[in-house]
C-alpha cells in the first residue's frame, strides 16, 4: 500500500478504526465512515478505489505503527543488557500487551480482523494480510532464532530450521492456541503467552 496523505486523514482513520473495531468487514458501513469523517465521497475515491483498499490501508498502517512502538520500548527497556531468547520473548509480549493498551482502537480492529470469517467477501483480504503479517513475522523470528544459537541459548538438538516452524506456528496460531475472541484479556493473554514460553524453554517432561 502507498501512503497516503491528504485533508482530514487522521479523521477518516479514527472514523474508519471506529466502525471496523465494532463491525464485521461485510457489516461496516463504509457510508457511516464517510459521513464521520467529515468528507465527501469524492474525496474518499480519490484515494482509495474502493472499501477494501481503505481496509487494508489501515491494517497496515496499524500494524506498522504498533510495530514502530514495539521497537523503540524494546531499545528503551533493554538498552545495553543481552537477554536471552525466552526472555526476549516475553519482555516483547509485555511490549504487545503494553502497545494494545496505549491504542486500544488498534487492538479492537485486530481482533475483529483476527475472528473474520472467511467468505468471498473477506477470502482475498484474510491471505492478503496473513501474507503480509507472515512476511514481517518470519523475518524476525529468524534474526532472533540465528542470534539465540549464536549465543548458546537454544538447545542443539533441534536444528535451526526446525525452531524456526515452530516459533512461526505458534505466532501465526496463537489465537487458536489460546482461544482469543473478540473480548481481548491481557491477563489471560500474558499468562498464556508465559506458559507458552515456559513450554518452549523446559518442553513437557517433568
Amino acid at each position: 500500500m502507498k501512503e497516503k496523505s491528504f485533508w482530514r486523514k487522521n479523521e477518516l482513520i479514527e472514523a474508519g478504526l471506529d466502525e471496523f473495531s465494532v463491525h464485521s468487514y461485510q457489516t461496516a458501513s463504509l457510508n457511516n465512515i464517510i459521513k464521520n469523517a467529515g468528507i465527501s465521497k469524492g474525496k474518499f475515491y480519490y484515494h482509495f478505489e474502493d472499501k477494501k483498499a481503505f481496509y487494508l490501508f489501515l491494517q497496515e498502517s496499524a500494524y506498522k505503527e504498533q510495530l514502530e512502538f514495539q521497537d523503540k520500548r524494546m531499545k528503551e527497556l533493554t538498552g545495553d543488557d543481552k537477554l536471552d531468547f525466552f526472555e526476549r520473548i516475553r519482555l516483547r509480549t509485555q511490549i504487545g500487551a503494553e502497545c494494545a493498551a496505549r491504542f486500544p482502537k488498534y487492538a479492537k480492529f485486530t481482533m475483529m480482523f483476527l475472528n473474520e470469517e472467511e467468505n468471498e467477501d473477506t477470502k482475498e483480504i484474510i491471505e492478503y494480510m496473513y501474507g503480509f503479517y507472515q512476511k514481517t513475522v518470519e523475518t524476525r523470528v529468524e534474526e532472533m532464532v540465528t542470534d539465540a544459537i549464536e549465543a548458546g541459548d537454544l538447545s542443539d538438538r533441534f536444528s535451526k530450521d526446525f525452531i524456526i516452524r515452530i516459533v512461526n506456528h505458534f505466532l501465526s496460531h496463537s489465537t487458536e492456541i489460546f482461544g482469543i475472541d473478540e473480548e481481548y484479556n491481557e491477563s489471560k493473554f500474558l499468562d498464556d503467552n508465559n506458559k507458552f514460553i515456559d513450554f518452549l524453554k523446559f518442553g513437557l517432561s517433568r
